[in-house]
């Protein structure tokens, strides 16, 4: 008689909705394509598309700073949901950069070490009629989960692929390797990354 099953080893991935996500990405918009006018970018994970530096929550625009407002409280509830502290640490580091991608452009596979949190809010996700341009994907940290012969069990898939939409915040633990499809549409696919650990 089966007396439990015990989840090992689980990858939480949790998703927000800003309530005036609306709003807010306009003004991301706006904000993002300012700062694209006066800054040539960085090449990180990014192919074809534009990286802005990565130290957007130093600035003082009304959007970026509710953005951040909105990636602290998420964080501070995935902390809540997912341990058993007591108490969540006070002091958090966060930084941020924005990813604009145009038609063909896409980010390769990559993590974010020396963090806990990384997540990504979009702002800008072009409608797709079918195909998987907008997916991210997430790829299995465990090794030989690749020769695992019993077909058919969630906990044998090898990578996960979603499309969120605008105003989405995703929220997931730093060591996932994640890669973003090619945009496929002729409008630019815009999103805010980011890490996030406590200084304290």
């Amino acid at each position: 008689m089966l007396e439990s099953i015990t989840p090992l080893f689980p990858s939480p991935l949790l998703q927000f909705k800003h309530e005036e996500a609306e709003k807010l990405n306009q003004l991301l918009l706006s904000e993002a394509e300012a700062i694209r006018q006066g800054s040539a970018g960085v090449n990180k994970s990014n192919q074809r598309g534009w990286h802005s530096e990565p130290d957007l929550f130093r600035r003082e625009d009304p959007g970026i700073k509710e953005l951040c407002r909105f990636i602290v409280q998420a964080v501070q509830t995935a902390e809540q949901k997912t341990s058993s502290q007591k108490e969540i640490p006070s002091q958090m580091q966060v930084m941020g950069w924005i990813n604009i991608n145009g038609t063909g452009a896409f980010n390769t596979p990559h993590a974010h070490e020396g963090f806990r949190w990384s997540g990504c809010y979009y702002v800008n996700q072009p409608k797709v009629a079918e195909g998987r341009s907008g997916y991210i994907e997430f790829l299995d940290p465990r090794s030989g989960i690749q020769g695992w012969p019993v077909k058919g069990a969630s906990f044998g898939n090898t990578k996960v692929a979603l499309r969120p939409s605008a105003g989405s915040l995703l929220l997931f633990p730093s060591y996932l390797v994640h890669w973003v499809y090619p945009n496929e549409e002729e409008d630019e696919r815009v999103s805010i990354a980011f890490n996030a650990r406590y200084t304290t």
